[in-house]
């Protein structure tokens, strides 16, 4: 008995390893088309922030929203759109007004975009 116990454990130690010989080459592994959406976790997890400029097409200070006709945005490959985003400072109203032309910075967060800056 002792000596499947002991066979047990050379055994773990062995795989366990070459799984970290394995993770020691991981510094020479191509990433780049690795999905990194589900990599999110606690520290580690960073919200992508993403530019836009446009003309404020309505502002709902009620319903904490802008309506913004903005140009392309590169980082999402979006062509230019009219679009509502959530806005995450109420100080923010102060520099929206509809026909005002602004630039704002935005991240996703659950199921929308929320405006995280107004320049």
């Amino acid at each position: 008995m002792k000596s499947i116990a002991t066979l047990s454990l050379v055994l773990a130690l062995s795989a366990s390893g070459a799984v970290f010989a394995q993770a020691g080459n991981m510094k020479n592994m191509d990433m780049k088309d690795m999905p990194m959406d589900s990599m999110n976790s606690g520290a580690m997890a960073k919200t992508a922030t993403h530019k836009a400029t446009g003309v404020v097409k309505a502002v709902d200070a009620t319903k904490g929203t802008v309506t913004l006709a903005h140009g392309p945005v590169k980082s999402l490959n979006w062509p230019a759109m009219t679009m509502t985003f959530v806005v995450k400072d109420k100080l923010f109203f102060d520099r929206l007004a509809a026909d005002k032309k602004v630039s704002i910075d935005f991240a996703k967060q659950d199921a929308g975009y929320v405006v995280t800056a107004v320049k």
